[in-house]
């Protein structure tokens, strides 16, 4: 489980960068294609006000109102594509973009030839370095500060989240073995452990309902006596009782030392539960402070 959280802990990392860099790529062909409607839209006239440059410099005079309306149009755009906070890219990546769009033209000038290309992959460049460059909670925190205090805006401070303190709670700390999941709201007392179990690629744009639905709430205490016969409860194994209803299922498993309740949601697969019930044993290291 804790190998299936890291794995899940650096894919927004990889996606916010894609994300920001499919951003930086799409501006200049959005540029282009703004001013090629334009020229065809926009009737030419030879006398017109384009300093003698003709229909090359109407074309730039349309690019040239187009370009700031896409670099307003990054910030949408990032936001859409969930790369939060937006304005954290939006604003230092077009640098970037010079800085990677100088060193394109100096190095790989006779390999990339085409202008249009050239400056479609430093931004692409620009802002998927800046948005990794960005990402909250990464050590690299730091090196935010530095573009964008260049466009005026604050540093980021880094907030520290102080680890979730464990006392021992006198009882074996349990949890099964569910690859893509992870740990979540640990709270201990003596005698008891109680936990949440959540997808770890659960999106995190789902409403409060769909992600209780998804969850699965673990309560480890000391050893009570299991349902009678009389009991909502159906045996479903040996020493493991069952209840479902419309709103989830329950397990109780009895073990020697403590009693394990799993109670799932309705959206919980019954392959996930089968081996959430089968898998129960003592992991400490799962409940690391610091691992959470």
């Amino acid at each position: 489980m804790h190998s299936t959280g890291r794995r899940f802990t650096a894919q927004p990392v990889a996606r916010r960068t894609l994300a920001a860099a499919l951003v930086g790529l799409t501006l200049p062909l959005l540029a282009w294609a703004i001013a090629l409607a334009g020229l065809a839209v926009v009737p030419y006239d030879g006398s017109g006000d384009t300093g003698g440059w003709g229909r090359v410099g109407q074309g730039l005079g349309i690019i040239a109102g187009a370009v700031p309306f896409l670099l307003v149009m990054a910030w949408p755009l990032l936001w859409a594509l969930r790369v939060r906070p937006a304005w954290h890219v939006a604003l230092p990546a077009p640098i970037a973009g010079v800085v990677a769009g100088v060193v394109l033209n100096s190095v790989a000038s006779r390999i990339i030839e085409n202008s249009l290309v050239t400056v479609s992959v430093a931004l692409a460049l620009g802002y998927g370095l800046t948005a990794l460059l960005t990402t909250p909670g990464r050590p690299w925190w730091w090196w935010q500060q530095l573009p964008l205090m260049a466009v005026g805006g604050p540093p980021p401070i880094p907030v520290a989240t102080p680890g979730p303190h464990l006392p021992d709670p006198g009882i074996p700390l349990i949890a099964p073995d569910l690859p893509g999941y992870r740990i979540e709201h640990l709270s201990t007392r003596p005698g008891g452990l109680r936990y949440l179990l959540r997808p770890s690629a659960l999106h995190h744009a789902v409403t409060p309902a769909e992600r209780d639905a998804s969850t699965i709430a673990v309560i480890v205490r000391s050893r009570v006596d299991p349902p009678g016969e009389d009991s909502a409860f159906e045996p479903v194994s040996p020493r493991t009782w069952r209840r479902a209803t419309d709103t989830g299922t329950t397990y109780v498993i009895d073990r020697d030392d403590t009693t394990v309740i799993l109670k799932a949601g309705p959206r919980v697969p019954a392959a996930v539960l089968l081996r959430a019930t089968t898998t129960l044993q003592p992991r400490p290291s799962f409940f690391d402070p610091h691992s959470l």
